[in-house]
């Protein structure tokens, strides 16, 4: 017995730590700080798309309303020339993002702010959501919560 647990447990081991550095590096490559030039190069390479640019943080209530209908819409159009990038500004962002948007479900590219997005967007509150049209120019800004159908909405005729 003793020699079946000398064998056992180096693997036990092994298989313990591989599975932990792999859901560690999974939150890490799904939430990562994004700067300004960074943030515009992926909307540049998005170019052709209705985008969607949602600004928001964790602690923020109108911010949590609001992302089961961006959940919902990405499902609808994300196959038909479509995208949503968020960008949480919390403070604590590596802690308590990742965890955030496994309990919601979220679907879609979320990057936590690399410290000079704020103020090139001159953003004021959270949420703050700006669409821009396919020819990757600003067409609308949403300050507050937006209803998923609003938005729906404004989709429905920018994807035309």
């Amino acid at each position: 017995m003793n020699k079946t647990l000398s064998w056992f447990m180096p693997i036990l081991f092994l298989t313990v730590s591989i599975g932990s550095v792999s859901t560690i590096s999974h939150a890490e490559s799904t939430v990562k700080k994004i700067k300004l030039a960074e943030l515009n190069t992926l909307l540049q390479s998005n170019k052709g798309k209705v985008v969607v640019l949602n600004l928001w943080a964790t602690w923020c209530p109108p911010c949590r309303k609001e992302m089961p209908g961006f959940i919902n819409l990405y499902k609808k159009y994300k196959d038909k020339g479509f995208e949503i990038i968020g960008v949480a500004f919390d403070e604590n962002g590596p802690e308590v993002v990742p965890p955030f948007i496994k309990s919601l479900g979220v679907n879609y590219p979320i990057y936590l702010d690399g410290g000079d997005i704020g103020a090139a967007y001159n953003l004021q509150a959270y949420p703050t959501t700006i669409v821009y049209g396919k020819d990757g120019k600003a067409v609308n800004t949403h300050v507050g919560y937006i209803a998923e159908e609003d938005l729906d909405a404004e989709l429905s005729k920018l994807l035309k």
